[in-house]
Order: C-alpha cells, then sequence, then structure tokens
C-alpha cells in the first residue's frame, strides 16, 4: 500500500488487509488528528484497506 503521510513523506507498506484504524495505531498516529483518504474520497475508520490501495492521511488542524 501506498501512504501519503502527513508530513508529505511517502510511504510504501506491505498489507493482506487491515482497516483504517489498525493502519492508524500501527503508524503511532491519532485517529482524532487526521483525515484519511482513499481515491480522493475521505473514509472512515473501519473501511478495509487492501494492499493495492493509495492512501492520503491528512493532519487536522484546530485552532480560533
Amino acid at each position: 500500500m501506498k501512504i501519503k503521510m502527513p508530513s508529505g513523506n511517502l510511504k510504501d507498506i506491505y498489507i493482506e488487509s487491515m482497516t483504517v484504524e489498525e493502519l492508524l495505531k500501527s503508524l503511532q498516529i491519532d485517529p482524532g488528528e487526521v483525515l484519511v483518504s482513499r481515491d480522493g474520497h475521505f473514509i472512515p475508520e473501519d473501511t478495509l484497506l487492501l494492499n493495492d490501495d493509495h492512501i492520503r492521511i491528512i493532519q487536522v488542524v484546530f485552532g480560533g
């Protein structure tokens, strides 16, 4: 799976399948601080990911 990290770096990992939540845990990313998209569409944490997916993790910024 190809992942664009919040920092802009690209990461390529091999998985058979896992959920978005499991992926974020494995990358030590707090799910409350990011949004995840696949093919330009935001996806929920229970979405099943496959090895041929292209994922983007976007940092959510809070403030006033």
